[in-house]
């Protein structure tokens, strides 16, 4: 047998009266010497003479329990999903309370790769139990021992799922111990194995999925539209993924399938717990497997087994940036290269400049009786600073040297200045609302894939954020020429690429449209958020305790070593299409030019204002001089 969870029953039970003697040595060599059982529980109405044998195993097994099948208080602590493995289960079948006890066991999916059953059948009663019980499966480790005599008839037995009217079917494994115990166990290996129940013969399974489209409900509509390579509406880009790993599943174990579509994925009805959905259904055990995905959440790991983790959900707002949509376009900002502190210690180093200028031409002039008017040094540093030149020029070496300074100084201003500018204009460093916070403060208006999750998820998300995006961009009225909230990628998409609309959507779903709509220039304006749902792998889900949990999961695991699932994400996950542009130009709308108009409007303003007040000085002086005449 397998190293994991080996679980052996033990055969020492009373046979028409006696006990295990001498001449069984050979069954516990095999049970205790090979398979090596760690832990074992004893189902027995004789509880005395099974006494005695737990007596001569002492030695090889010390966790042995019986358990008195006339007394069923223990019977609910020893039936849990808590039971660990490498435990082996003994039923005598003579007992009339044997019944209650796979009766239990099948209810309680117990019949699986955890738990190895062993059925003592000494007086032909253990097959009408067996045909009562509604969950056994392909996982069932169960092997029926009959002695005749000196005899032992070992059969395996399971069922490619009882509860689904599937026969139950026995293997017989040998008829006699003497023969060499090792024969015996090489056959129970290989009938428990996948390699021997990997054939359903055409059974007929019940799989869940989800399609969110009117009066969808036979196999060929079902398959017809998750089969298909190109987005449907209504349909889930993940969920023609899992389909794929159910086909997978189906091909590899040869069962027929009944689909039951679902609109949506989860819900509940009213205020009651009954949950809606594909949810429900995989909850409620009304499929045997699922077609489509689960998120992961901690309360549904009580109901749900995963199969795979392949498919990582990515959902997000998409929208072209344009200049309408009322981001900040920083790079064209007059004043944006530098920080506005620089600024002003350059006016601050200005206005020290002309001041030592001033004090240097004071000092000068006292040698040479050449003053340089006041007004013209202001003028001199401005010209400096604009590289523009001086008039007059200056003579002193310490002026000289203070107006070559300053030359330097605006030119290596001017570069840092001139070069963030056109690097800002022709450099793709323009970015719009980046988050979803800003998505709704932003202009945009927002649109959602037509699919059940996201109206779920405003019905009963109450998170701030998801109620300030219902009151600022779902909830106000539209109109008839607007997108509506809720609609289709393939009529959505021309509203992103004219500007000022945000689609969210599943991205793999939207590239491949985005590459035929747009063009090279569009592409690389677009603009994508994430961040409204989480993003995380999904589950390939089946019903907890499935009789097929185990059996499906070594077929997923296997599909992932041989490289089969990758291909399948490769196929159904496209990438984003290349922006192949070297730049893109942005224009500087009013909002990146507002501080230069400013400054403009400013300086026209106060040279009004200087220019009427010399005026009237003029009037005033000419009106004095008329006075003194």
């Amino acid at each position: 047998m397998k190293a994991y969870f080996i679980i052996i029953a033990v055969i020492f039970m009373p046979l028409s009266g006696m006990v295990i003697n001498h001449q069984d040595n050979h069954v516990r060599s095999y049970i205790f010497g090979m398979i090596k059982a760690v832990h074992t529980l004893v189902f027995t109405c004789t509880y005395k003479e099974a006494a005695k044998g737990i007596k001569q195993l002492s030695s090889f097994n010390t966790f042995m329990k019986i358990v008195n099948l006339k007394s069923s208080k223990c019977m609910e602590a020893l039936f849990t999903p808590k039971v660990h493995a490498k435990t082996s289960i003994f039923i005598d079948c003579r007992c009339i309370e044997a019944g209650d006890v796979l009766h239990k066991g099948s209810n309680g999916m117990f019949f699986n790769k955890t738990y190895q059953w062993m059925l003592w059948d000494a007086a032909n009663k253990c097959l009408p139990l067996l045909y009562k019980l509604k969950n056994i499966g392909p996982n069932a480790q169960l092997i029926k021992v009959h002695r005749q005599n000196s005899t032992f008839v070992v059969s395996d037995c399971h069922s490619k799922g009882r509860h689904l009217n599937a026969a139950l079917e026995f293997i017989q494994l040998a008829n006699f111990f003497s023969n060499g115990s090792s024969t015996i166990l090489d056959y129970i290996d290989r009938t428990q194995n996948i390699y021997c129940r990997d054939n359903f013969n055409g059974l007929l399974l019940k799989a869940a999925t989800v399609i969110d489209q009117d009066n969808i409900t036979s196999n060929i509509e079902i398959e017809d539209i998750l089969s298909r390579s190109h987005k449907e509406s209504g349909v889930a880009a993940f969920a023609k993924y899992h389909y794929a790993l159910f086909c997978i599943l189906r091909e590899r174990f040869n069962f027929t399938v009944k689909f039951r579509n679902a609109r949506g994925w989860a819900g509940k009805l009213g205020n009651s717990s009954l949950r809606l959905g594909y949810i429900g259904i995989m909850q409620r055990n009304e499929a045997d497997v699922g077609a489509s995905a689960s998120y992961n959440r901690i309360n549904r790991f009580d109901f749900f087994d995963i199969l795979h983790q392949g498919w990582k959900l990515e959902t997000a707002f998409i929208y072209r940036l344009t200049p309408n949509i009322g981001y900040k376009n920083l790079k064209g900002d007059f004043f944006a290269p530098f920080h506005i502190y620089v600024w002003f210690i350059m006016g601050g180093i200005c206005l020290l400049l002309t001041v030592v200028w001033m004090c240097i031409e004071y000092m000068v002039s006292k040698k040479t009786d050449q003053f340089t008017a006041v007004n013209v040094i202001p003028v001199n540093v401005v010209g400096a600073i604009c590289q523009q030149g001086m008039d007059p020029s200056p003579m002193g070496i310490s002026s000289r040297i203070i107006s070559l300074t300053t030359f330097v100084f605006s030119l290596i201003f001017y570069n840092y200045y001139t070069s963030s500018v056109v690097g800002g204009l022709l450099g793709n460093t323009v970015e719009g609302p980046s988050t979803i916070d800003a998505i709704i403060s932003s202009e945009l208006k927002v649109s959602f894939e037509d699919i059940g999750y996201y109206k779920i998820l405003f019905q009963y998300n109450k998170t701030p954020r998801i109620r300030k995006l219902l009151e600022k961009k779902v909830l106000p009225h539209r109109g008839p020429k607007d997108l509506p909230v809720y609609t289709h990628l393939e009529d959505a998409l021309p509203y992103v690429k004219k500007g000022g609309h945000a689609f969210h959507c599943e991205v793999v779903d939207a590239y491949p449209e985005i590459a035929k709509q747009f063009d090279v220039s569009e592409i690389c304006d677009l603009r994508v958020v994430f961040g409204l749902l989480e993003s995380e792998l999904l589950n390939f889900v089946i019903h907890k305790n499935s009789p097929f949990t185990e059996i499906f999961r070594i077929v997923m695991r296997r599909a992932v070593e041989t490289g089969l699932d990758k291909r399948i994400l490769k196929q159904r996950q496209p990438e984003k299409p290349p922006c192949s542009n070297l730049y893109t130009v942005y224009p500087v709308d009013l909002t990146g030019t507002f501080s230069a108009f400013i400054f403009l409007a400013g300086a026209i303003v106060s040279s009004l204002v200087l220019c009427c007040i010399e005026g009237l000085f003029k009037v005033q002086v000419q009106v004095f001089k008329c006075q003194l005449q």
